[in-house]
């Protein structure tokens, strides 16, 4: 049973040109990232209070009018387990016709497939928090202080998260976007890295899959 967090968010910043439905779920997240805007609440400490997928839905039924699509966020969505994803998106599907987009730090590429073949997900925004193709043991310091965790092996941890990238290019059906955040000790050239590889990817798969690299805004509260 996946648990959300009993505000949902009616946004328009989330996809250009769109209100989104942003819906948080309360399902940790592998990371913890450099000023993590989700942390504290999300992740950290979410509260006794939260919505079951049949409050999500009541709302949905009732706001369906007022966006154009829905967003499931966490902390990381896609560390619920599988059949509960499935009956959950497989209820929202039932119920609405908006597209249904997901984000994720790509840490359950096999998830990312599964979702996709059912046709349950129209659409992955994946974030690319350093150039994980080019990382080393050296870059350990660098990695801890971007997404919060010791990384002892980077080829080896990082495998599973550049496959969720290539499936968010490969399985591209026009909803999916990679993403950086331009974090204030990167260097600009680490979003170069990042754009090159996506770019390779995008020929690979003859797909047009967007890469963005947001700005880093200090939260207002720790």
């Amino acid at each position: 049973m996946i648990k959300y967090y009993p505000k949902l968010v009616l946004s328009f910043s989330e996809i250009p040109g769109a209100p989104t439905l942003l819906i948080h779920a309360l399902t940790g997240c592998q990371f913890h990232c450099f000023k993590c805007f989700n942390y504290s609440q999300i992740v950290k400490n979410p509260g006794d209070d939260a919505y079951l997928i049949t409050d999500v839905v009541d709302y949905i039924k009732k706001q369906n009018d007022l966006f154009g699509y829905i967003v499931f966020s966490g902390g990381e969505f896609l560390n619920a387990a599988l059949n509960d994803l499935i009956a959950d998106l497989t209820l929202v599907k039932s119920i609405s016709d908006k597209p249904i987009i997901v984000y994720s730090n790509g840490g359950n590429p096999e998830k990312m497939q599964v979702l996709d073949e059912r046709q349950l997900v129209d659409g992955f925004h994946v974030d690319m928090k350093l150039p994980y193709h080019l990382l080393y043991d050296d870059d350990a310091d660098l990695i801890e202080l971007t997404i919060g965790i010791k990384v002892k092996n980077p080829k080896v941890f990082f495998a599973p998260y550049l496959r969720a990238l290539e499936l968010t290019v490969a399985l591209d059906h026009g909803f999916s976007r990679i993403r950086s955040v331009e974090y204030p000790f990167l260097n600009a050239s680490a979003f170069e890295e990042n754009r090159i590889f996506i770019d390779k990817l995008n020929q690979k798969h003859k797909k047009k899959t967007p890469y963005d690299v947001n700005q880093f805004i200090y939260p207002e509260v720790e």
